[in-house]
């Protein structure tokens, strides 16, 4: 089954409409976290909680990878790649580079027959603090030009989170609620918001270690460590 993911990834994503979507609500609405699934073998833990009397769930996926925060940033910047790690995205395309630390890009989302796919733009930007942690937040954009063939996607609020550990490690959060727009079985819905980080964090175990994304410097992430 395919559908998003962070966005940067992006990604992203989860399906079924909202009346409020934040990734860092702390409104009274907001439920506590529950542990969805896990994979041991990759230190994986999903959780999802409920967000206001919105039927989709908001989901968090943590693990902990050897890696430095510069590979992760260095793969979300890689636009080609994201179809091959993103959970169920199956377009990601560049539309806008603002700046080096914002961007927006087009997704295509894939669900299973007879569900319509979604596509959604979205707005990302990078933010780095003094002890080197990053953090990608991720929201829809609106004011464009709507594709037939998919349902737009009118909501995501989310984020990528990267912060450095001990040893080499990097704890990585991956966090998002969306409005997919229109409606989604049950079934599929309940899927998406544990599959979606489940697989993309998953699969960011298998790609983070390429050569391409090593030894990588950016200026954002050494002007907030050197401004402590």
């Amino acid at each position: 089954m395919k559908l998003l993911s962070q966005i940067l990834s992006i990604a992203i994503f989860a399906m079924l409409p909202l009346q409020a979507s934040s990734a860092d609500s702390t409104s009274s609405s907001v439920s506590e976290w529950d542990l969805e699934a896990d994979n041991e073998d990759l230190a994986i833990e999903v959780f999802t909680r409920s967000v206001g009397d919105s039927p989709l769930k908001e989901f968090k996926g943590v693990t902990f990878i050897k890696a430095p925060v510069t590979a992760f940033v260095a793969l979300l910047e890689d636009t080609k790649r994201a179809t091959q790690w993103m959970h169920n995205v199956i377009q990601f395309d560049m539309v806008e580079e603002i700046s080096d630390t914002e961007k927006v890009v087009y997704t295509v989302n894939e669900t299973p027959w007879p569900v319509t796919d979604r596509d959604v733009y979205v707005h990302s930007s990078f933010v780095a603090d003094s002890k080197g942690a990053v953090t990608s937040h991720l929201r829809a954009q609106g004011g464009h030009t709507k594709n037939d063939d998919f349902v737009r996607m009118p909501s995501i609020q989310g984020k990528w989170e990267f912060t450095p550990q001990d040893d080499g490690m990097t704890k990585v959060v991956y966090q998002v609620h969306a409005d997919p727009g229109g409606s989604l079985p049950d079934w599929l819905v309940n899927a998406i918001v544990v599959d979606t980080p489940l697989n993309t964090l998953e699969n960011l175990h298998e790609v983070i270690h390429d050569e391409q994304y090593q030894d990588k410097e950016y200026d954002f992430i050494n002007k907030a460590i050197a401004a402590d």
